[in-house]
């Protein structure tokens, strides 16, 4: 019982991530609001933590980004987009590509794979 309630929390969670990527794209100031309801409701979940440090990130407070990514890495060592964005930003040739949920990572994996096979083919 307690499993199908977490996987049922998870899929939640990462709709909602969804959701604010797309509001985020022409709204960031809404976004915030809709976290931290989010993360009062799920106090344990990676997710809110990491849209949080999405959006000090887009404020340009790269130590708050930072610190709101590990407590979503610390919640969750298997959440990909925590550490996807920890990654990102500790970076030298730093980008804003923020990682809101999985399937952010895996298209970036894609994309990785894909270029590094087109170089070994091509030299």
């Amino acid at each position: 019982m307690k499993k199908q309630q977490d996987l049922d929390e998870y899929l939640i969670l990462e709709e909602f991530s969804q959701e604010m990527k797309e509001l985020f794209a022409y709204c960031p100031q809404k976004c915030e609001e809709k976290i931290l309801e989010v993360l009062s409701r799920y106090p344990d979940a990676p997710q809110p933590q990491n849209l949080l440090g999405i959006l000090a990130e887009y404020k340009n407070d790269k130590i708050l980004a930072m610190k709101h990514y590990r407590a979503a890495w610390a919640l969750a060592a298997d959440y990909s987009p925590s550490s996807a964005n920890i990654s990102r930003l500790a970076e030298f040739d730093y980008q804003r590509q923020y990682y809101f949920h999985v399937k952010d990572v895996q298209q970036k994996d894609e994309e990785q794979n894909t270029y590094q096979f087109l170089r070994r083919v091509l030299g």
